[in-house]
C-alpha cells in the first residue's frame, strides 16, 4: 500500500498561505524564538495525521494559528479584533482555494486576551492530500 507522506499536504498549505497579503512569516510548527519581526504571522500545527478514505491520500488535523502583536494597535482591542478576524477571512479564503489538497474547516478559537503583547487566533481544520 502506498501512502503520501503527512507533510505533502501540510506543505502545500503552508505554501499557499504564505501568499495571503499581509503574512510576514509562515511555518509549520511554533518555534520557541518567535518574535514581534515575524508577525502577523501564521503557523500551521500539525494534531493527528491518518489515511483518508482515498487511496494514496493522508487526513492531518491542523491548528493554524495567526496573529499580529497588540502595541501595533492604537485603537483599541475592537479594532484589533476586526484587523484579526479580517485576517482568518484572508486565510481561509486561501485554504479553500489550494490545488494540491482540500482543506475542512472546524472551528476557531480565541486567546480571550490572555496572551500579553499579541492577539492570537487558532483555526482548526483538516487539510488533505
Amino acid at each position: 500500500m502506498s501512502t503520501t507522506n503527512a507533510m505533502t499536504p501540510l506543505i502545500a498549505l503552508c505554501d499557499r498561505l504564505a501568499q495571503v497579503a499581509g503574512v510576514v512569516t509562515c511555518r509549520i510548527g511554533i518555534e520557541s524564538n518567535m518574535t514581534a519581526a515575524d508577525y502577523p504571522m501564521v503557523r500551521i500545527v500539525p494534531s493527528k495525521a491518518k489515511l483518508s478514505a482515498y487511496m494514496g491520500r493522508r487526513r492531518v488535523e491542523v491548528l493554524v494559528y495567526f496573529g499580529k502583536p497588540v502595541h501595533e494597535f492604537a485603537a483599541g482591542l475592537e479594532a484589533l479584533y476586526a484587523q484579526t478576524f479580517a485576517l482568518e477571512a484572508l486565510l481561509l479564503e486561501s485554504a479553500y482555494t489550494g490545488a494540491d489538497y482540500t482543506f475542512e474547516y472546524l472551528e476557531t478559537i480565541a486567546d480571550e486576551d490572555r496572551i500579553d503583547g499579541y492577539k492570537l487566533m487558532a483555526i482548526r481544520g483538516v487539510v488533505e492530500g
